[in-house]
């Protein structure tokens, strides 16, 4: 995800001797159809289908469509300038000055107030109007709780806060009344937590007459009837309270409540310490006494979003998705009904937890896993959970047009354009995915 101090500015020339410095371009992209319906059917997957319409992108596509910072540089830098501000600083300027600078939304200068002597004042085009706030340093630079590093992430922030408030305030008000009982946190995680209950009962080495632990095991251990029976629906409300904590994420995340983007840059959420729990700050309030702290350990692999997943790794595709497709490749090319027929939902959501848990570390052989359909079934979760479908709406909607073209050579050269607008993980990860439908 681009930072919100993107050094990628572009100054140009503005009256008064100024300078405006833009960010880059916006880029729209949001939920749509991924090449993983094509490989949907089967029975078992009704609650796989309720997760991906759960992730809701409306408000990571407002945050695309926010007006981006651009200051408008003091060239002739005044002598009592701040030492912790830069060329946004005016010095002494009225607020009519002000709307002469601002010419365009997005726009900012830093200035001194010239209402009270020894405070200083942001000021920014928002909407097409003027706003004034009062600007603060402790170290860092805030106008209300949150903190930044520079004045530019500020007003990165407070535009996409404006922009949301603007456009979707209703909307805002009423997105934490969803039941926790159909919010993705509880919909994912609930046959997670079933399957680490189950593995800690009743697995047992029978030849020396020993408990074995979880991580002894093989992804598919099966405890006994009985243990199984224990591990009920009222079973998975665990009663022990989450400790959240203000929390700013790195990369694209969603709140596990509602479902809904955590938009802005710093302190976007929430997050638990115990169990990784992330939300909006407003809906951790509605979520009930259900922390499980054996999720921590986890590496949420599945419902991450694809491009915040890979950051730091050297791996430009998901190993979830390297690993899948080579064994479904290896002994499931001649198996009719592949990506069709259904494997077990109950061996699809072992071997997921086996992913979260071990990561490439998974053993996906004949022997550890009979049924090629679960290392399909497992493929398929993991694409259908996406927040962020592996074709993007930006991109979906430039095949869309180029379909209608008449000629071939404009059809091949527009989808090369309109794949070339894919996230560099996206692009990767599909390419794999297309060649292994190919073969």
């Amino acid at each position: 995800m681009t930072s919100p101090a993107d050094k990628q500015q572009h100054p140009r020339s503005c009256g008064n001797g100024g300078a405006l410095k833009r960010g880059p371009d916006r880029e729209n992209q949001g939920n749509t159809t991924t090449c993983s319906t094509a490989m949907e059917g089967g029975r078992g997957l009704e609650q796989h289908r309720r997760v991906s319409s759960v992730w809701k992108s409306y408000l990571y596509q407002l945050q695309q469509e926010a007006p981006k910072p651009a200051a408008v540089l003091c060239t002739d830098r005044p002598p009592d300038s701040p030492p912790y501000y830069g060329l946004e600083y005016h010095g002494k300027i009225t607020r009519h000055h002000c709307e002469k600078l601002l010419t365009e939304n997005g726009t900012y200068i830093v200035r001194h107030s010239d209402r009270a002597e020894g405070f200083y004042t942001l000021s920014m085009r928002f909407n097409d109007v003027i706003k004034h706030f009062r600007l603060y340093y402790d170290g860092k630079h805030y106008v209300g709780e949150k903190r930044f590093d520079t004045v530019h992430d500020l007003v990165a922030d407070g535009l996409v806060t404006l922009y949301m408030e603007s456009q979707a305030g209703e909307y805002l008000k009423k997105m934490s009344a969803t039941s926790y009982l159909n919010s993705p946190h509880y919909t994912i995680t609930k046959s997670l937590r079933r399957h680490i209950r189950t593995n800690r009962y009743a697995v047992v080495d029978t030849e020396n007459q020993r408990p074995v632990s979880p991580k002894d095991t093989t992804p598919f251990s099966k405890a006994e009837e009985q243990d199984k029976d224990n591990c009920s629906a009222q079973d998975i409300t665990t009663q022990r309270p989450h400790r959240f904590n203000v929390h700013t994420f790195t990369g694209l995340h969603w709140c596990g409540l509602c479902g809904h983007f955590l938009w802005g840059f710093v302190s976007q959420g929430v997050k638990c310490q115990d169990c990784n729990f992330k939300a909006h700050k407003q809906c951790s309030s509605r979520v009930p006494n259900d922390c499980c702290p054996d999720l921590k350990d986890l590496q949420s692999i599945f419902g991450a979003d694809l491009t915040t997943s890979l950051r730091g790794s050297t791996e430009s595709v998901p190993s979830v998705v390297t690993e899948c497709v080579s064994e479904v490749e290896a002994r499931g090319l001649t198996m009719e009904g592949i990506y069709r027929v259904p494997g077990s939902q109950d061996q699809i959501e072992a071997l997921r937890l086996a992913f979260e848990r071990d990561g490439n570390r998974v053993n996906l052989t004949e022997k550890a896993v009979p049924d090629i359909n679960v290392v399909a079934g497992v493929l398929k979760l993991y694409l259908r959970l996406l927040p962020i479908p592996l074709i993007t709406s930006q991109c979906f909607l430039k095949l869309q047009a180029v379909c209608k073209l008449s000629t071939r050579e404009a059809k091949v050269s527009g989808i090369r354009e309109a794949l070339q607008t894919l996230p560099a993980a996206h692009l990767s990860t599909l390419k794999v995915i297309i060649m292994h439908l190919a073969r």
